[in-house]
């Protein structure tokens, strides 16, 4: 059962459309440029129903040393440091429990957020509303609350089943954004969000930069 609604008004994603940089790569092909800060955070690696670990918890087991832009190939190279049983994190799907420490620490209240989700997963039956960088990417336009009347998190969920990788509030006061392939969201957000989103224990994050790179994950 999903939690949104599919919106129809291109207008509710015009801003964010026109404002991706369509050359290259970078970080701003990907979240509005503008913002104080940008932080990129990793999916968790799911061991079993319920219980996750972090990237950076697998690289220190290793002996090895973090980095903001690792890639999961990186660690699944060295077998040894990985857990077994592990499911790979998920391409363009959002964890949960990333889901729900960013309505906690994004301070959302009870009004409507928006949302995207690409119009090629599978279950998304959507119209295609508008278009994204750095790819063309045909994006389904969503709505719905956060929080429910009795302020318990309500994660967002597509027609597709899927956690959205593109969220923002009317005003863009911040952004979070990714590519379909990624294993990661990138938030675009001011200097104090980003300060709770780093210190938060349930996120696996790392401050990035604007003109950063991004690396392709569609191995």
């Amino acid at each position: 059962m999903f939690s949104l609604r599919h919106e129809s008004d291109r207008q509710l994603a015009a801003r964010i459309a026109a404002s991706l940089d369509r050359v290259g790569h970078r970080v701003s092909s990907l979240v509005p440029p503008g913002y104080q800060r940008y932080v990129r955070i990793l999916n968790p690696v799911e061991i079993e129903i319920g219980s996750v670990v972090r990237w950076s918890d697998i690289v220190e087991n290793g002996g090895r040393e973090t980095s903001p832009w690792m890639q999961w190939d990186e660690l699944a190279a060295h077998s040894d440091a990985v857990p077994g049983n592990n499911a790979q994190p998920e391409m363009g799907n959002p964890h949960p429990t990333v889901a729900e420490a960013l309505i906690r620490v994004l301070d959302v209240d009870s009004r409507r957020y928006n949302f995207a989700s690409w119009e090629g997963y599978s279950g998304e039956d959507g119209e295609s509303a508008i278009e994204f960088s750095p790819m063309g990417r045909e994006m389904v336009l969503y709505s719905g609350r956060m929080i429910d009347e009795e302020g318990t998190s309500v994660i967002p969920i597509t027609a597709s089943g899927r956690v959205p990788m593109y969220w923002w509030p009317d005003d863009l006061h911040w952004c979070i954004g990714q590519d379909i392939y990624a294993r990661s969201l990138i938030i675009g957000c001011d200097l104090a969000t980003a300060g709770k989103i780093l210190a938060d224990p349930d996120l696996d994050a790392y401050l990035i930069r604007e003109t950063d790179a991004v690396p392709p994950e569609d191995f």
